[in-house]
């Protein structure tokens, strides 16, 4: 029981490291649905480096739900569920572009958005019948490291809540208080500056302090206890998925009691979602102290599912923010100015098409900023694995929201060009 446990935890464990057993091609499509991680539990996420024909894709999805349910009935997934307001988009009968129609037939991506001020204007999934289970407004996606903007968009609305001071607030923290964590100001974690490095597996970076198991797979009174005695160790960037769950349970920390109210303001009242979202929370597993059981602190993660519609509502509630200048645009537009330079802009290097982060100068408070060919414009992307996307174009009034089952498709043409010029592809 306790090695499928840890299999099914590893299986969300996927990496660019996992994906190198895969060679980068174009297989042969021989109509079998292929397992790239036989043997270590349930199939949830093709690695980077397949090509997966529709048989996998299909294969790969039906997983996915089946991870959800069993999540669901361990009750290992918070729920946020709809108010009742969502706003309906309007929309314009699709263009033309025989790339994304092309894209739709045979390609990896299952959902494309293009919102125009204020109107979907391109809304593509593929065909009906193409897979096992055909992708609708009611599919749950996982949102991978987009969910890291999310925890961010998040701790704008708790500090304009007064549940936490500022993005310099130290953190004070006693869960963590014997951590490299304690005594840092938020924005070095929301920066990705927090001198961790030392602490994580830089290949996997799902694993704290030489652990085996996802971290996902404890409690952070387990993973406090890994981390005890840790210093801060300089202030270079590094990114990693650890520590985007630090940040969301530091929210559950500082609103306490109002944490579920804090939620559903940010999800009902603000973006006004139409489905329920959801995201994962870290396994029980301390046998430390009793007193942080079951504390929200110990459980949060950035791990959120999400329709592609409701993603869509994320993207245009930050952009409205940004624009109307609230409080957390404020806070998007702070951390925008603090945004410290990328180490892995690379736009001209081999396969960089297939990653956003690739084009993006700046890193910031979880967002990517300051795009290849559009200095000067208030942009602000999101990359999650496979390509769970959004970029948004504060100063034009456009988002694009992709989400995908594999890697292998141009973000430079399907997403970053739409926002530089305002065009669909042809």
């Amino acid at each position: 029981m306790i090695r499928f446990a840890l299999m099914l935890l590893m299986s969300l464990a996927v990496s660019s490291q996992d994906a190198a057993a895969v060679k980068w091609n174009n297989s042969v499509d021989d109509g079998k649905a292929v397992n790239y991680r036989k043997g270590w539990g349930l199939p949830t996420e093709i690695p980077e480096s397949a090509r997966p024909n529709d048989a996998t894709i299909s294969l790969y999805e039906e997983g996915r739900v089946k991870f959800f349910n069993r999540l669901k009935s361990g009750r290992n997934i918070h729920t946020i569920k709809p108010k009742g307001n969502a706003e309906k988009f309007k929309s314009t009968e699709n263009p033309k572009s025989k790339i994304l129609n092309r894209q739709f037939k045979k390609g990896f991506m299952l959902s494309y958005l293009f919102y125009d001020n204020g109107i979907i204007k391109y809304n593509g999934v593929p065909e009906s019948g193409r897979f096992d289970k055909d992708i609708t407004d009611e599919t749950l996606f996982f949102t991978h490291s987009t969910g890291k903007s999310i925890v961010s968009y998040i701790v704008g609305h708790a500090i304009c809540k007064g549940y936490i001071s500022s993005k310099s607030e130290q953190i004070d923290w006693p869960l963590m208080s014997k951590t490299l964590y304690q005594g840092q100001p938020l924005i070095n974690l929301l920066n990705m500056s927090a001198g961790d490095k030392h602490t994580i597996d830089e290949d996997r970076s799902h694993y704290v302090m030489g652990s085996k198991k996802h971290h996902r797979g404890m409690d952070l009174v387990t993973i406090s206890k890994l981390l005890e005695g840790t210093q801060r160790k300089g202030d270079e960037l590094f990114y990693n998925n650890f520590l985007a769950d630090v940040i969301a349970n530091y929210i559950a920390y500082r609103s306490g009691e109002q944490y579920e109210s804090l939620l559903n303001s940010v999800f009902q009242d603000n973006i006004k979602i139409e489905n329920e979202v959801h995201f994962e929370l870290h396994r029980i597993t301390s046998a430390y102290d009793n007193k942080f059981i079951r504390d929200p602190q110990t459980r949060a993660s950035y791990s959120f599912l999400i329709t592609r519609k409701d993603l869509l509502r994320v993207a245009v509630a930050m952009m409205r923010d940004y624009q109307q200048q609230t409080c957390v645009g404020k806070y998007l537009k702070e951390i925008q100015l603090q945004a410290k330079n990328w180490p892995k802009y690379r736009p001209n290097k081999n396969r960089a098409e297939l990653y956003l982060h690739k084009y993006a100068k700046k890193y910031g408070g979880q967002f990517y900023f300051d795009f290849q060919k559009m200095k000067g414009r208030n942009i602000l992307a999101t990359e999650g694995y496979n390509g769970q996307n959004m970029m948004i174009d504060f100063d034009n009034s456009k988002i694009v929201v992709t989400q995908s089952a594999a890697t292998g498709w141009n973000q430079k043409t399907f997403v970053l060009n739409v926002i530089r010029t305002g065009k669909l592809p042809k």
